[in-house]
């Protein structure tokens, strides 16, 4: 429903809560994102709009998820049909990613860091395809470094061993071209041993080659906090 409580497409509702419309559907929202009677799927919406929106509750229920995402209630509430797999962490990293833009006026900067990085520790775990670059402005890098560093670490031994079903290779490869920008010598290092577990062509085209970025990394038109553009 949108704020004249018309049906309405989720997306709709959220772009028009950045307007400030927000503010007459947090409370509701976050009642449905609390209550297991709700639908996943009306909980993940709400989780999506509360994040998006810049809300320490929405960050915080980002959080939780991250520590259990096997047991997220509504976890595969999204679903990328061209990829064909789960893409519900995918559409939480785009909302903490964006979010940028609310996070002064909420007054909530720190938990939105605390989501992005609590959402990089998982990149080994679940898919984000692309959708995780929404995370690797140079500010978000740099804040969780280490975090995507174990994360890079875990997630290439994981491929030489039993690959998952989606491109955990590209995931990595765009987390290790992001870091080269602020740990060059471990991203090549760490370019290296991924690309010694063959994680397929997309990664290998994102990798940093001879102390330059891979060919995929045009800079985004977005302009990040810290960062002259994100990674896409």
């Amino acid at each position: 429903m949108d704020f004249d409580g018309l049906a309405a497409d989720p997306e709709d509702v959220i772009s028009d809560g950045l307007d400030g419309g927000y503010r007459s559907r947090t409370e509701a929202l976050r009642e449905v994102l609390r209550d297991p009677a709700e639908s996943p799927a009306d909980r993940f919406l709400a989780c999506v709009a509360l994040t998006r929106w810049g809300d320490p509750d929405g960050y915080e229920a980002v959080i939780r998820a991250a520590g259990a995402p096997e047991r997220v209630a509504w976890r595969g509430a999204s679903y990328d049909r061209f990829l064909g797999q789960d893409d519900t962490f995918g559409v939480l990293a785009d909302a903490v990613g964006q979010s940028v833009d609310m996070v002064e006026v909420r007054g909530t900067a720190a938990q939105r860091m605390r989501a992005a990085e609590a959402l990089l520790s998982i990149a080994d775990q679940v898919p984000f395809g692309r959708r995780i670059s929404a995370l690797l402005s140079w500010d978000l890098v740099a804040a969780s470094l280490d975090t995507v560093q174990t994360a890079v670490s875990r997630g290439t031994t994981r491929l030489g061993a039993q690959p998952p079903s989606y491109d955990l290779g590209l995931q990595l490869a765009l987390m290790i071209r992001a870091a080269h920008r602020i740990a060059p010598e471990w991203a090549e290092d760490a370019g290296a041993r991924l690309r010694a577990a063959h994680p397929g062509g997309r990664a290998l085209r994102e990798l940093p080659t001879g102390g330059v970025e891979g060919r995929g990394s045009a800079r985004s038109a977005v302009t990040m906090p810290g960062d002259g553009g994100g990674v896409r």
